[in-house]
């Protein structure tokens, strides 16, 4: 019996696509995260692995959050910026500007997002999808 990944066997017009809020949030008395106010959004397609992130603080900027799968840091996934390429065979230039952490605890089901330059702690993901649509 043969597996197939989701990817080889759902059509891409048929694919799922989930969105994740992404909020300013507040540690309480309690240790839990406290949403204040929406920042943006995360989307997936069904059986991908790339996230991509829109704030609503830079309206045209398109943010890529991917699984960390080297090793090379401590967080969970990357949060990359994309560049088109002008080198034949080379499609982008990926730059590395952040990290997530996936919390665990009371604080189960979001991840701490950190970006380099901007200088806030304070931005989580909820790992639960808010809406799914067909893609």
């Amino acid at each position: 019996m043969e597996t197939k990944l989701v990817s080889e066997s759902v059509p891409f017009s048929n694919r799922q696509s989930f969105r994740f809020d992404i909020f300013k949030g507040e540690i309480g008395s309690d240790g839990k995260v406290r949403r204040v106010r929406s920042v943006g959004a995360a989307h997936i397609l069904q059986g991908c692995k790339t996230y991509t992130v829109h704030l609503k603080t830079f309206l045209e900027d398109v943010f890529y959050l991917l699984p960390e799968e080297k090793k090379i840091t401590s967080a969970d996934f990357l949060i990359y910026t994309r560049e088109d390429s002008r080198l034949s065979g080379r499609k982008y230039f990926w730059n590395l500007v952040g990290e997530g952490k996936i919390l665990d605890g009371v604080n189960a089901g979001f991840m701490k997002l950190s970006f380099d330059v901007l200088g806030s702690d304070s931005i989580y993901m909820n790992l639960h999808p808010r809406e799914t649509t067909n893609a």
